[in-house]
């Protein structure tokens, strides 16, 4: 098959939860981040820092409302928003993971 024929297969992607909801990470070292979350879905948020954002590929942390915590990956940041991708596979806490409450 040729390029201009070959039509690649979407891969759907997670609806995300609107929030708007005051929220703490913290960083690599435990120290915590105050944030706004804008939403969530179970690979990432996407947030507002409430004072410095943190820079993109640092580690974070989420405690989730079920007592999950999720370590994630910084992607991207823009002034005070940024996007955290969670690492899925390093879970700890209750098996179901739900957005913060």
């Amino acid at each position: 098959m040729d390029g201009p024929r070959f039509t690649p297969t979407p891969i759907p992607r997670e609806r995300r939860r609107r929030r708007c909801t005051r929220f703490t990470l913290a960083d690599a070292a435990g120290d915590p981040l105050d944030v706004m979350v804008r939403d969530i879905s179970s690979r990432g948020l996407s947030a507002a820092a409430l004072g410095e954002a943190p820079a993109p590929d640092e580690i974070v942390r989420a405690r989730l409302g079920d007592g999950t915590e999720v370590w994630g990956l910084v992607r991207w940041r823009e002034g005070k928003l940024f996007g955290v991708e969670f690492d899925v596979g390093a879970r700890t806490g209750p098996a179901s993971a739900r957005p913060p409450s």
